[in-house]
């Protein structure tokens, strides 16, 4: 099965596009592949996923390569559409709403699915500013601090995408500089612009059509502030992050994006060395970990809380801050406090 297709709805559309291009109907490919008309037509609907033999048998009898059916950009500025009204009526917003499900077919007008589509991108956006009563928002944050702290605040995965990143610009030591980022960013087809007109409730602004992270021209001492910004947003490029459906949702992609910033800043691989180090000496202190990457204090414990209980063997399971931005970690047995915030 084609496990590395995550849109089998954009699958889907490719393969209608390409065999109506090619002037077959659904019967005729259908018998050139042995395969029943009915099912070529569950996977042009992208209810069905098809096996990569038959893929390759439809793009040759097609005749194209079989990377175009796996391409993930619609076909057509229709397809698209389609695409866009399926992903919006398979959402929890519209399903509360308990209407009927619309098919997309070819007696709906362009114009009409424009409607319809524009109608739904406002649905989400009108559910996105009411996402959360301050319940939910609080029972929200209590089950992702319960989540990380299963998990001792360390979220490997993140770790080792963030190494590769490190290391894919040769970034050995020290603190990770604005080039550094800048080239992070182009790696992905993106490019820093530096702006002193973005909104006032926008930290960064990423346009992802046009491959431009725009932010600030201004940045907290040391320069943390602005590569922490531009590497959340390469982050939701590279986490694949979508828009939340939920608050749950949204806190979860904001842990990720802080979490990857935060190991880009201070590396997995470089950050144990140095605090194996100082462990080894019996000399642990954030201070000098935070002056050795170049980040604030707060940024430095909160690192150190990723990387004690899972790589040092220093159990810490909560942090306390206090008025004056001072944290503190304790390890088990100590007195009350809060959890590890997911920061």
């Amino acid at each position: 099965m084609l496990h590395f297709v995550n849109d089998l709805v954009t699958l889907g559309q490719r393969m209608r596009h390409f065999r109506v291009a090619a002037g077959l109907t659904l019967d005729q490919l259908g018998a050139q592949v042995g395969i029943a008309a009915s099912q070529l037509s569950l996977m042009e609907n992208g209810k069905r996923e098809p096996r990569l033999s038959l893929l390759g048998a439809i793009a040759e009898h097609l005749g194209i390569p079989v990377s175009e059916l796996l391409d993930s950009t619609a076909p057509s500025e229709r397809a698209g559409l389609e695409i866009e009204l399926d992903r919006a009526q398979s959402s929890p917003v519209y399903a509360e709403l308990g209407l009927p499900v619309l098919r997309a077919g070819k007696s709906l007008s362009d114009d009409a699915l424009r409607t319809i589509v524009g109608l739904h991108r406002e649905l989400a956006r009108r559910a996105r500013e009411a996402i959360a009563t301050p319940e939910e928002a609080r029972r929200a944050n209590t089950e992702l601090r319960a989540l990380m702290r299963t998990k001792n605040n360390h979220l490997p995965e993140i770790d080792d995408l963030a190494q590769r990143e490190v290391d894919a610009v040769g970034h050995v030591s020290g603190a990770l500089t604005h080039r550094s980022v800048g080239r992070m960013a182009e790696r992905l087809g993106l490019e820093l612009v530096y702006v002193s007109d973005l909104p006032h409730s926008a930290r960064s602004v990423t346009d992802f059509a046009n491959g431009r992270i725009y932010l600030p021209p201004a940045s907290i001492p040391g320069g943390h502030g602005l590569r922490s910004m531009a590497l959340q947003a390469i982050a939701h490029r590279l986490l694949e992050h979508t828009a939340p459906e939920s608050y749950a949702d949204f806190l979860q992609q904001r842990l990720e994006i802080n979490y990857f910033a935060a190991a880009v800043l201070m590396p997995r691989r470089q950050s144990i060395e140095f605090l194996t180090a100082a462990k080894q000496e019996r000399n642990i202190a954030v201070e000098d970990f935070r002056d050795a990457f170049g980040v604030t204090h707060e940024a430095a414990a909160l690192r150190f809380t990723n990387l004690a209980t899972a790589d040092l063997g220093i159990t810490t399971h909560f942090l306390r801050v206090d008025g004056a931005g001072s944290v503190t970690g304790k390890a088990p047995g100590g007195a009350g406090g809060a959890c590890a915030r997911p920061e």
